[in-house]
């Protein structure tokens, strides 16, 4: 039986707007994005999608954010690191039901692909071999670029104890078999950002680029960030949410109601 994802209330929005959706990468808390959602304004659901018994591979997992997507109406998916490719497979899915309601991507800190993104094998062989508290905080330092908010600190260090390591090595087994290069253009509808960390020690700019050529409109933005800009540039990512729930909403995509 496929498990029912875990989800985070994060914040309040108008009725009329649509809902936030945050895929964060691998042991990353689903609160991470919480300081952008208070700037946006709008309502915000962070998922916990490694909790549980899974399946966690990342075509089953978009499979059920799909059906969240059914129960909440006009949604923005934000996919950051391993959550991108979970946001791009969801989204798809769901332009080809007949009453959609993604209205928008932002996709962060990810690629196309794992081509050129050298250190999986050895995030998996560490995974396997030294889960824990250590484990987790020299993770927190690879990802942000810079100190993590104070808010925060707690979470990062907490929230992995609520996965697993077998849970965690699957999604990264199936992160290394996942090209999204074929599907992207089906994405072409959907108002969609790219944003990329200049100083990301995980992903290249190129990798950033192969996902934004592949979806015709969509726009990269470059920020000031190591791997997780959510966390470390909240204002500057906030507006690439505004952004891209405007221009979803002036398009008429989804339903607003």
């Amino acid at each position: 039986m496929t498990q029912a994802l875990a989800t985070f209330h994060l914040s309040h929005g108008p009725k009329n707007r649509p809902t936030l959706v945050f895929l964060p990468g691998a042991l990353i808390p689903p609160n991470a994005i919480a300081p952008v959602t208070r700037i946006v304004k709008l309502r915000a659901i962070g998922v916990g999608w490694l909790e549980g018994a899974g399946p966690h591979d990342l075509h089953s997992v978009a499979a059920r954010v799909a059906i969240l997507l059914r129960e909440l109406g006009p949604t923005v998916l934000i996919g950051h690191s391993v959550g991108t490719p979970i946001a791009a497979l969801a989204a798809a899915i769901d332009l080809r039901s007949t009453n959609s309601n993604a209205v928008g991507l932002v996709l962060s800190n990810s690629g196309a692909n794992t081509k050129g993104h050298g250190d999986v094998e050895s995030v998996i062989e560490r995974v396997l071999q030294t889960w824990g508290p250590p484990l987790w905080k020299a993770m927190t330092e690879r990802s942000l670029g810079s100190a993590c908010p104070a808010e925060l600190v707690d979470s990062f260090m907490t929230y992995p104890r609520r996965i697993t390591a077998e849970a965690t090595v699957q999604s990264l087994r199936s992160l290394q078999q996942t090209d999204l290069t074929s599907m992207l253009s089906e994405l072409s509808s959907l108002p969609t950002a790219v944003v990329h960390g200049n100083r990301d020690p995980a992903r290249t700019l190129s990798h950033a680029e192969s996902l934004s050529d592949g979806i015709p409109g969509s726009r990269l933005v470059v920020l000031e960030t190591g791997h997780t800009s959510c966390v470390e540039a909240p204002d500057e990512f906030a507006k690439v949410i505004h952004a891209v729930v405007e221009q979803g909403l002036g398009a008429g995509t989804g339903s607003t109601v």
